[in-house]
């Protein structure tokens, strides 16, 4: 599990003001707007499909295609349950794809986009996705893109063989950003942990973006293990390649 031996693990999803709910998000036929362009750090709404009235934003962290050939995008697991609908977060454009996959224990969701409605791209803003790589050292300045806190940097000080910890700042609509070296895939935030000095954990505040020194280390997952799992899975997103 990737809260083992954490005092305290975060899950980002927030949930969006009432106005944004799942009813004006999802009302209507599929083809009533143009398609949109998404890649890794686009913001998405995802429906709630406890609660008609609300939906839980989140960050994609790459789109790509999968071994049926059908156009997908990763995002953290706790963003929405398998059969949520999903929308684009600054059209507001529903109709675009679905959460068809999902893992409760690496945290990882599969979204299956309608290839109709939706535009890959491999750059958002500053981040640019050609390739996945290899887990980071410790160290090493890393980069991450999300739609709450942008695109921001830090160093990693903790590496495991699932996960990292690092000081890129997220906040609550970060989950799923992808965590990059360069232009290469490393990793998807998917939480917030106290900070570890010894055997006292220190809690610290949510970053607020950039320029935010003193903020709650952040936990990401090595992109690497995630695909794995994915492909260990054998459903929707198995196979992902950048597209």
């Amino acid at each position: 599990m990737l809260s083992a031996g954490r005092a305290r693990v975060l899950s980002w999803a927030a949930v969006a003001a009432t106005a944004v709910s799942s009813t004006l998000l999802f009302a209507g036929p599929a083809d009533a707007a143009a398609p949109v362009v998404l890649g890794g750090g686009s913001g998405v709404y995802v429906e709630d499909l406890t609660d008609s009235s609300s939906v839980n934003d989140c960050t994609i962290t790459a789109i790509g295609y999968d071994n049926k050939n059908q156009l997908v995008g990763l995002t953290a697991g706790h963003c929405g349950e398998v059969g949520a609908r999903v929308a684009a977060e600054y059209t507001r454009s529903g109709g675009i794809g679905v959460v068809a996959e999902k893992s409760e224990e690496m945290d990882w969701g599969i979204i299956v986009f309608n290839p109709d409605r939706v535009n890959p791209t491999r750059q958002v803003a500053q981040s640019v996705i050609n390739s996945v790589g290899a887990p980071p050292q410790i160290g090493e300045n890393v980069c991450k893109n999300g739609r709450t806190t942008g695109f921001t940097c830090g160093p990693v000080w903790e590496t495991k063989s699932t996960y990292f910890r690092s000081q890129v700042c997220a906040n609550h609509g970060d989950s799923g950003a992808p965590v990059l070296r360069g232009d290469q895939l490393i990793g998807m935030v998917v939480a917030g942990t106290d900070f570890d000095a010894g055997p006292v954990s220190i809690e610290l505040p949510l970053c607020t973006g950039g320029g935010n020194l003193i903020h709650e280390p952040e936990l990401a997952t090595n992109i690497s293990t995630v695909l794995a799992d994915i492909n260990a899975h054998g459903g929707a997103g198995a196979g992902f390649h950048v597209a």
